[in-house]
């Protein structure tokens, strides 16, 4: 049998080289058990610009309606738009809106600025086929988990920017937003969120010198980047490491004047709401990590989603 081929063989450093060799095992338990569900999404191959991208298109049942681009979690490495299939179609049914979860490129194999560059790509192609998918190109927001909202504010900070189309909402959960610097692990759970791991995604995301650019670490924007961006929802974790960079974001664009609501979500741990989503997934978790998590977590998850599907619904 021949062997499998190593992902990205110029990477050596021993570090890195130890976390790589796992991504693709983990990528394919990923992906097999999400297709063992039935997906509720319409899978569309979209070209963009010499590459196509795949997307899972939730339709609304009536013509008209506004548009959400969902972006999943995985540290910028892992992950995949089928997983939060489930999310996608909850939202599309309670409030009838388009919702496209997008597959966008991953690291290492396409570091920053691919996977941005899908994001907005992703959302400039809608607009510009509004007709033929029967939404509304006025009303379009952004919903993200983990690295996929960072993904969701850098996209907006690229429309604000572009001005080719406008982002009326963004809805951020658990945001990883500051690639500058580790988060501090002293009053969270480390468990959920490994500080090698953590490093390990950053480092195969972006170079060292790219870190700092607001599309990369959006807590890094200026007042004037932030002006005009859109409504947003903010919900970091309680037992997060990631919370306080989500709470600083949140300030900031407070101070540029956009309309923020923010809301801590107590007692649970980074990834709660995929986890709720992803039984399949979740119950292959070690046990020593599960017993740091909240037995309510699952409850949490589902008044998040609930003040997600309200805030759209107020902003679009």
């Amino acid at each position: 049998m021949a062997r499998r081929q190593k992902l990205c063989p110029e990477i050596t450093d021993p570090e890195l080289r130890a976390f790589l060799d796992m991504v693709p095992s983990i990528r394919r338990f990923h992906t097999d058990l999400a297709l063992a569900q039935p997906l509720t999404g319409e899978t569309m191959e979209l070209p963009l610009n010499g590459r196509s991208i795949t997307v899972c298109f939730h339709r609304a049942k009536s013509s008209g309606r506004p548009i959400v681009f969902e972006f999943h979690g995985g540290g910028f490495v892992l992950g995949n738009a089928e997983k939060d299939d489930r999310i996608c179609d909850l939202l599309c049914k309670t409030l009838d809106i388009n919702v496209v979860g997008v597959n966008y490129r991953l690291a290492p194999e396409a570091p920053y600025p691919a996977a941005v560059d899908d994001a907005y790509d992703v959302m400039e192609y809608f607009h510009r086929h509004f007709a033929e998918f029967g939404i509304d190109p006025a009303r379009m927001g952004v919903l993200g988990f983990s690295g996929g909202a960072a993904l969701a504010t850098a996209a907006s900070l690229r429309a604000n920017r572009e001005k080719k189309f406008c982002v009326k909402a963004q809805a951020l959960h658990y945001p990883y937003l500051d690639s500058t610097r580790m988060p501090d692990q002293k009053e969270h759970y480390p468990q959920d969120m490994d500080p090698a791991v953590m490093t390990a995604f950053t480092r195969l995301y972006s170079k060292e010198d790219e870190r700092s650019l607001p599309e990369v670490s959006p807590v890094m924007a200026s007042p004037e980047e932030l002006s005009g961006m859109p409504s947003t929802l903010l919900v970091p974790a309680r037992y997060d490491a990631l919370r306080e960079e989500g709470l600083l974001y949140a300030r900031h664009l407070k101070e540029a004047g956009v309309p923020v609501y923010c809301q801590v979500m107590p007692d649970v741990h980074h990834g709660y709401i995929e986890d709720w989503n992803n039984e399949a997934v979740y119950q292959y978790t070690a046990e020593d990590v599960k017993r740091t998590h909240s037995p309510y977590f699952r409850e949490w998850a589902k008044a998040a989603m609930g003040l997600t599907a309200a805030f759209l619904k107020d902003c679009l």
